[in-house]
């Protein structure tokens, strides 16, 4: 039998594609599938936070940058007998910092050249896919376009296009 989608529990996560003269900024995770392969500062969405918020609360934590959130880059979607899980890929811009691991979730986090990532037995796959895929990709932006209906407070409405 098919598995009912609607049925799932439903995540949504985002991660950084955040480029600074030539590097990725990258991390290698304490657990997981990808545990000890750099992957893209990433993490999941939490109560009464928007997806920008999510991802800039997000590489901070993990990595001590501070970065602003950009163009939607890309979607993945994957749905296995236990999730429903979304995950949205931004551009992000450097603002400040120097990249630190958070010692938990992360164990290394660094600016690394993206020629290096694409041949790199420590690189994730979905890593070397991202550079390949979103490095010329101009993505979509957020539209100013707002609702009629005002937004109650800690209410988000984000439209890309």
């Amino acid at each position: 039998m098919a598995v009912n989608v609607a049925t799932l529990p439903i995540t949504v996560g985002v991660g950084a594609f955040l480029e600074r003269e030539g590097r990725l900024l990258v991390v290698k995770r304490t657990y997981g599938s990808i545990k000890g392969l750099w992957s893209i500062p990433s993490g999941y969405v939490e109560p009464r936070e928007s997806v920008w918020m999510t991802l800039e609360r997000e590489v901070k934590e993990e990595t001590g940058i501070i970065g602003r959130a950009g163009d939607l880059l890309g979607v993945r979607n994957r749905v296995t007998q236990d999730v429903n899980d979304t995950f949205l890929i931004f551009r992000m811009a450097y603002v400040s910092g120097e990249p630190r691991p958070d010692a938990q979730e992360v164990s290394a986090a660094a600016f690394v050249p993206m020629d290096e990532l694409l041949t790199s037995s420590e690189s994730a796959p979905f890593t070397r896919v991202a550079i390949e895929k979103f490095l010329r990709t101009e993505g979509m932006r957020l539209d100013p376009y707002r609702p009629s209906v005002p937004q109650r407070e800690g209410e988000f409405y984000l439209l890309f296009d």
